[in-house]
């Protein structure tokens, strides 16, 4: 992937028209500039009062060093001398990871209407690409469609689920909360530079789904549901807690005999109810069919395939403990709620322990 340092970003300046309110408004869209914090920080309060999940934002010093750093990409949208919405990039290059995930876009409600989250996408996507990751990648929030419907549009295919992301009792956005203890991410993958996935192993089960994905990417594959046991004693984890949305997020780095003690350790330390854990498992080895097997009978249950994102193929596995999903809840596009049908019987029959 290139640095961000190499690319020119461009600014673009549209008249867009909202049929509603019968009024329109000139938007600039452009990269980050020195100055902006104040009026991304006004946008994030705007829409989320004090509970937006990335704490740092709403330290002005923080987020303009992060806007400067190598790891994202900040855009904006400016109207009548404000900012009216902002999209952020991350990047990803650690772990024989090498992607980009824009990974929010948070518009002012006065905003909306207008169709500027769409204009945002149909502006940052080429930008992105620009780049040249292997993929790019979104986690799009699971309580509105828009997301889901404007990423859909630039090619972006619904490939699994993050479940349990947000504590619904920690949400005070515009949007519903429904009966949902947790709220989820879907996840959307669109290949770039990487159009061969090589050889995939996977347990037979997974196979459709599996060749579904990625069909609907393009891409070509191999799959395999040979087996063998671990080559490695212990095994490497990365893990990312957040204990204000009680969730780990786990990328098994390397496989090995004491996984699922790590795992069993790990889990124990987490004692309040609504503690949900994702694990991302290289699907590159026939190693990943026996880690698949050990997670199972833990409780994990498969949630998709993350795609195209790196120098291997990986898969997702999600405890959810007894937590009640209720995914029938979830606003979805059409393509997405095929998935939900199909991830929600493997919710079904996951072993409950």
């Amino acid at each position: 992937m290139l640095k961000k340092e190499q690319v020119q970003f461009p600014a673009v300046t549209k008249e867009l028209y909202n049929e509603q309110k019968n009024e329109s408004i000139v938007f600039s869209m452009r990269p980050f500039a020195s100055g902006d914090e104040q009026g991304l920080l006004e946008c994030i309060r705007d829409e989320y009062g004090d509970s937006y999940f990335k704490r740092d934002f709403y330290d002005v010093g923080k987020l303009r060093e992060k806007a400067m750093g190598e790891h994202y990409v900040f855009f904006v949208a400016e109207a009548g001398g404000e900012i009216a919405g902002m999209e952020i990039f991350a990047l990803f290059t650690e772990n024989g990871d090498d992607y980009i995930e824009p990974a929010s876009q948070i518009l002012k409600q006065k905003y909306r209407g207008f169709g500027l989250a769409a204009e945002l996408v149909a502006y940052t996507f080429p930008l992105a690409k620009m780049m040249e990751p292997q993929a790019l990648f979104v986690h799009a929030v699971t309580f509105h469609t828009i997301t889901q419907r404007v990423c859909g549009e630039q090619g972006m295919v619904p490939t699994g689920f993050r479940l349990g992301s947000f504590l619904a009792e920690k949400m005070h956005n515009s949007y519903p909360k429904g009966n949902c203890p947790k709220h989820s991410e879907g996840i959307m993958i669109l290949p770039v530079q990487k159009k061969q996935a090589g050889k995939v192993y996977l347990p037979a089960q997974l196979h459709a789904y599996a060749k579904n994905i990625y069909d609907c990417l393009g891409m070509s594959y191999e799959l395999s549901d040979q087996k063998e046991s671990f080559s490695q004693a212990h095994a490497k984890l990365s893990v990312v807690t957040d204990e204000l949305q009680r969730t780990v997020l786990i990328q098994l780095l390397q496989l090995g005999d004491d996984l699922t003690d790590q795992i069993g350790k790990l889990m124990n330390s987490h004692t309040q109810p609504l503690w949900t854990y994702q694990i991302t498992i290289s699907s590159d080895c026939p190693a990943a069919l026996t880690a698949y097997d050990q997670l199972a009978d833990m409780g994990f249950f498969f949630t998709g395939i993350k795609a195209a994102c790196g120098t291997k193929e990986q898969f997702y596995m999600q405890w959810c403990g007894d937590m009640k999903l209720h995914m029938e809840e979830y606003m979805l596009t059409g393509a997405f709620d095929l998935l939900r049908v199909q991830i929600q019987a493997f919710y079904d029959r996951r072993k409950c322990v």
